[in-house]
């Protein structure tokens, strides 16, 4: 069975030869969307959204409980336009914002 370092199997290449690779791959592009969306959200708002996934031209944003996404649905209008003039989000067609269970109902489980 042939050994693989680390080094060799995270370099960047067009096509990922395995399943782990092209999680972390899809895993820090996840962290670059993310960035790029916190960048022209609101300061107030920006800390409680991260892409949950960009796939077929629809943007799945994941939000720290409701309330933060009926704030973040009311701001996409003035976000949607400097969202789309990134070049990574230029295809994106749709947008769904999921909110997540708040932590401390989480916690009592």
């Amino acid at each position: 069975m042939a050994q693989h370092k680390v080094e060799e199997l995270l370099t960047e290449r067009s096509l990922p030869r395995n399943p782990l690779e092209r999680l972390v791959k899809h895993a820090a592009a996840r962290t670059a969307w993310t960035d790029q969306l916190r960048a022209v959200l609101p300061a107030r708002l920006a800390s409680h959204c991260h892409v949950g996934d960009m796939r077929d031209g629809r943007l799945t944003i994941h939000v720290a409980g409701s309330s933060w996404a009926t704030r973040l649905r009311m701001e996409l209008p003035k976000v949607e336009p400097a969202l789309k003039a990134l070049a990574d989000f230029a295809a994106v067609s749709e947008i769904r914002i999921r909110a997540s269970a708040p932590k401390s109902a989480c916690a009592s489980e």
